[in-house]
């Protein structure tokens, strides 16, 4: 159940691009947010104060409640430890801002946290604010899996907030074609027999989750492509318009199978739609 919410903002109307999207998250859900801003030095608290203590009241229009944070230093390490202390179920962050007094460059900061916090993490590509659309609606999420239970990790999590918004998913799964891996070639049989049954499997594995998903009161569906993960997840995303991805960040390698943490790295580097990344539990960050 997502009950609190973790939000750094550092000022900039970049940074804000993420409100949107973790407003409706907290409208649905009943979930409250904590709005934390690192400051440079003391000077600049008072500052921070009245910016957020404007950003909250802007929040209890929605009926969303929100406390405050304000810490001087270490952004990354403030966020990571905010997080733990208050413990969060979410941590929602835009990918970039703008550097200069007490703001981050987000950009930065945001990867330092993707690779060191066990907490969901929802990552929302910065716009200005006259780019972002006047009011976010999630009707469909993708979630990428790659026939690991790593990766069907996500499912339980996600599961809640596509309950909470309504939204239905889209299961998806991008076979790999085998030219990719080295030592291919000496294959007996033929590749396209080989991708036939790899593109089978695939389905056949959607299939069965698709049912669990369904049992569970969701409305789900599969998609199953051939190609680069990365190039069809984010392709995919746009096709079946969803306006999340939602996918583990640890999977395992093999034929047929991701490698789920460089996939989540290059998803959240190409793909304009938020990204929703939860690490399996027990997993620990992979380099």
């Amino acid at each position: 159940m997502l009950e609190r919410i973790l939000v750094p903002l550092d000022g900039s109307d970049l940074a804000e691009t993420v409100l949107p999207y973790v407003e409706p998250l907290a409208a649905c859900t009943g979930a409250s947010m904590r709005l934390l801003t690192v400051v440079q030095d003391e000077t600049g608290r008072a500052r921070a104060n009245s910016y957020l203590r404007l950003r909250r009241d802007q929040l209890r229009k929605s009926a969303i409640e929100a406390s405050l944070a304000v810490a001087a230093d270490g952004e990354a390490e403030t966020i990571l430890a905010e997080a733990e202390a208050w413990d969060a179920d979410l941590v929602a962050m835009s990918t970039h801002g703008r550097s200069g007094v007490a703001r981050w460059v987000l950009g930065s900061v945001a990867s330092k946290v993707i690779h060191a916090t066990t907490r969901p993490l929802l990552l929302v590509r910065a716009h200005p604010e006259r780019e972002r659309p006047a009011e976010v609606r999630i009707n469909r999420v993708l979630v990428p899996l790659d026939g690991s239970e790593l990766s069907r990790s996500v499912l339980p999590y996600v599961e809640d907030i596509v309950k909470a918004l309504g939204a239905s998913l889209i299961l998806f799964n991008a076979v790999t074609p085998l030219h990719i891996y080295p030592g291919t070639e000496v294959y007996t049989v033929p590749v396209g027999s080989v991708m036939d049954d790899l593109t089978a499997q695939a389905r056949s594995f959607l299939a069965a989750v698709e049912k669990e998903v369904e049992g569970r009161g969701l409305k789900a569906r599969s998609v199953v492509t051939i190609g680069s993960p990365v190039d069809e997840i984010v392709r995919a995303g746009q096709d079946v318009g969803a306006g999340l991805i939602a996918l583990a960040t640890h999977g395992r390698s093999g034929v047929s199978r991701w490698i789920i943490g460089s996939v989540a790295d290059g998803v959240m580097r190409r793909s304009t739609l938020p990204c929703l990344l939860v690490r399996p539990e027990g997993v620990t960050t992979q380099e």
